[in-house]
């Protein structure tokens, strides 16, 4: 037994099976195979070749979540009930960053910022740079361009770091770019301003709160220099002393509700001017060196071989209607 007997054996095999003839004839018309995955190719490339590009600029960030201030039980009832504690830090997560950039507040004031335009050379609004055709924003053109936006703008979330992966695309790499950190800082400014409003109304609700406690002591104090001047003597009657010292008890817990309260009051009026990052920048957005889409290439070799295939197939079903 040679070498060559088992390449001989298997060619004998394959020129008895039936895929035999049909690669026969694709061998046979090797170049109209290869001519019309060219044509298919060039075509594809003829058409991306109109699709402008998009250059995507990217940033990272990681949100900074204030802490809960603590509330002293007295008040922490009253302020559940009206809903100013609930959710406070599960709110301010990196999903809640996510969200604000893709909602319709932030994306339209987006659209009304002025950035470079490269057309014209001066500063334009979004809507005018995204938007060729657009001289105004209508409430049709305001929805095409918030859809619009949105698909340009990508956003992931590390489970693992809380870090927040920001991508957004562009006609030109200082348009992609200055959008982005336009969008970061209107984000920013939207959360702070979120921030300082349930802020405000801490400080508020604590401070009338504090109002009460200091009529309630008031009037608890009132009632026990009426009571001391009604009664001269309380060392014969047991029952004016033991009203005394309910009157005194009395005292003391509205005073220590009150000096608790003053102590919320003053948190919550450095809660409301406390200027504390919302969001830290790791990697600031910059101009891409070359565009993402279209990818012309891909393009290109996938039309090539779709066209290719198109014509192997061809041949095949020819072979086969002719096969006796």
């Amino acid at each position: 037994m040679s070498f060559t007997d088992p390449v001989r054996a298997f060619w004998d095999a394959a020129q008895e099976s039936w895929v035999f003839p049909y690669v026969t004839v694709i061998a046979r018309n090797w170049l109209t195979v290869a001519s019309y995955g060219l044509l298919a190719g060039v075509a594809s490339l003829a058409v991306v070749a109109f699709i402008p590009n998009e250059f995507v600029a990217r940033a990272s960030l990681v949100a900074d979540s204030p802490n809960k201030a603590n509330l002293p039980s007295s008040i922490a009832q009253f302020a559940g009930q009206l809903g100013f504690l609930s959710g406070d830090n599960s709110s301010r997560g990196p999903e809640f960053y996510r969200d604000l950039m893709r909602s319709r507040r932030v994306l339209t004031t987006l659209a009304t910022t002025l950035i470079h335009d490269p057309r014209s050379g001066g500063l334009q609004p979004v809507f005018r740079v995204y938007g060729a055709s657009y001289d105004s924003l209508t409430p049709r053109r305001t929805e095409q361009l918030l859809n619009r936006l949105n698909k340009r703008l990508q956003t992931t979330v590390d489970a693992r770091t809380s870090e927040i992966r920001v991508a957004f695309g562009g006609p030109t790499p200082t348009v992609a770019a200055e959008t982005l950190d336009s969008l970061l800082s209107l984000t920013d400014n939207f959360a702070v301003t979120n921030l300082r409003s349930r802020a405000r109304a801490r400080r508020q609700f604590a401070e009338t709160q504090v109002a009460q406690a200091k009529v309630n002591l008031d009037q608890a104090e009132d009632s026990l220099r009426q009571f001391s001047e009604r009664n001269r003597r309380l060392t014969d009657s047991p029952s004016l002393q033991f009203e005394e010292a309910r009157l005194r008890r009395r005292i003391d817990l509205r005073q220590e509700i009150y000096v608790a309260l003053n102590r919320e009051l003053e948190q919550a009026r450095l809660d409301e001017v406390r200027d504390t990052p919302i969001l830290n920048i790791i990697d600031p957005p910059v101009p891409p060196a070359r565009h993402e889409k279209p990818q012309r290439r891909v393009i290109a070799v996938l039309g090539a071989f779709l066209g290719a295939l198109a014509a192997i197939v061809g041949l095949v079903f020819q072979r086969a209607r002719v096969a006796p």
